[in-house]
């Protein structure tokens, strides 16, 4: 643990050094979105980034209750990069993600977790606005991913999701978008995962429309259908999800949302056509100062590319960001999702996902952060519950770059 963490700081400082700042960034601790109020710097800015990490894993094989579940120590190099235009009719967005994972022991499951991603927006006409966007996920473990309906195995995930609409600006109080999406997954080949593991591809429409009855409240109706096939070559099926709902400001920091509606599963060879009650509801709630917290909860049928092709998805999510001082930062994200296969025979699926950091901001563009997470599913079987905790340390260097 004393080398990981020496030749970890050594080769921080070392880019941080080769990189030296142009400009200061305000810490922000994890994935959060920044205050919907920041103005961003108009023209191309790019920002590189490295995290530097070591960490403890309990349960680096992913293996459930009673199966005797491996530790050991996981050294990870991730660097990252983003590019991005805000010009006055055109917002480009490009970034890459790529974490080299390096065990101690089990160094056969050294691996990589690669993701990228592009959006644009293009303002056409003061009313009308384009937007496409695709993202590109490979990962050594179901887990990493997040995908309904999938039990945590240690397996090469692939995910590619691609959407492109268009916004219209009805009048000053209505707003539609349309848009179309397509997602593709598949897995590496394993013989004793081939019931669990499908992979697929879906495709479909969506639709929203927003009317402002006041300044705090508006009326929401939303409409999606998507196309799926699980497995190569199975019977193809939709799913359809409509829904209506109200958007209302209690207060400039206080926003609340709920929306109610049906779910339909068409007929297709996982069995007869299902129909079910949907809804999703949301609290946000932003704080002076950097902190806030928001909660969401849906339900709905969705594709699963795992047990039986489809899936009465309910989810909850929760987040979470709070400045402890100055240079001091903190945040925690809580997820629980519950699947439960319409096809009688397949287990149900209960995970839940929990990460928390601290972090101190050294300098501007350099901080140190100390994290947990944890990842738990249990599926209806014996011996179908399965933990996997991870805490460790890790140095995070950024800084964005004008380029002219």
């Amino acid at each position: 643990m004393r080398f990981s963490l020496t030749v970890l700081v050594r080769t921080t400082c070392l880019c941080a050094w080769l990189a030296a700042p142009v400009a200061a960034q305000t810490s922000n601790f994890g994935p959060f979105p920044k205050d919907a109020t920041e103005r961003r710097a108009p023209g191309w800015t790019f920002t590189p980034a490295l995290v530097l990490s070591t960490s403890w894993d309990d349960n680096v094989l992913l293996r459930g209750q009673g199966d005797s579940p491996q530790s050991d120590i996981t050294n990870v190099v991730n660097p990252r990069a983003t590019m991005s235009l805000n010009g006055r009719h055109t917002q480009i967005d490009a970034s890459y993600d790529g974490a080299f994972l390096l065990y101690r022991q089990f160094n056969t499951l050294n691996s990589y977790d690669q993701r990228a991603s592009l959006s644009a927006r293009r303002l056409v006409t003061p009313h009308v606005a384009l937007f496409v966007s695709d993202s590109l996920t490979l990962a050594p473990t179901t887990e990493a991913v997040e995908l309904v309906g999938l039990p945590f195995v240690r397996t090469g995930s692939r995910i590619d999701d691609a959407r492109g609409g268009v916004e219209v600006t009805l009048s000053p109080r209505t707003s539609f978008t349309a848009s179309y999406t397509f997602q593709w997954v598949r897995f590496d080949q394993r013989a004793d995962l081939a019931a669990q593991l499908l992979g697929g591809h879906s495709h479909g429409g969506a639709a929203s429309w927003r009317h402002a009855l006041t300044v705090r409240t508006a009326l929401i109706a939303d409409y999606d259908l998507q196309r799926a096939t699980v497995v190569q070559g199975a019977d193809s099926f939709n799913v359809q999800t409509g829904s209506v709902g109200i958007e209302q400001r209690l207060s400039d920091l206080v926003q609340v949302f709920g929306a109610v509606g049906l779910s339909r599963l068409g007929v297709n060879a996982f069995g007869p056509p299902r129909t079910g009650p949907a809804w999703r509801v949301g609290l946000l709630r932003q704080f002076r100062g950097a902190a806030g917290v928001d909660v969401t909860y849906s339900r709905s049928f969705v594709p699963s590319y795992g047990f039986g092709g489809t899936v009465q998805n309910e989810e909850l999510v929760g987040r979470l960001r709070l400045p402890l001082a100055r240079r001091v930062g903190s945040q925690a994200s809580v997820s629980w999702r519950s699947n439960q296969p319409l096809v009688s025979a397949d287990p149900n699926l209960k995970s839940l996902w929990i990460e928390a950091n601290v972090g101190y901001a050294i300098r501007p563009w350099l901080r140190l952060e100390g994290f947990y997470a944890n990842a738990r599913q249990t599926i209806d079987r014996p011996g179908g519950r399965l933990d996997d905790n991870r805490v460790g340390l890790q140095i995070v260097t950024s800084n964005p770059l004008r380029v002219r």
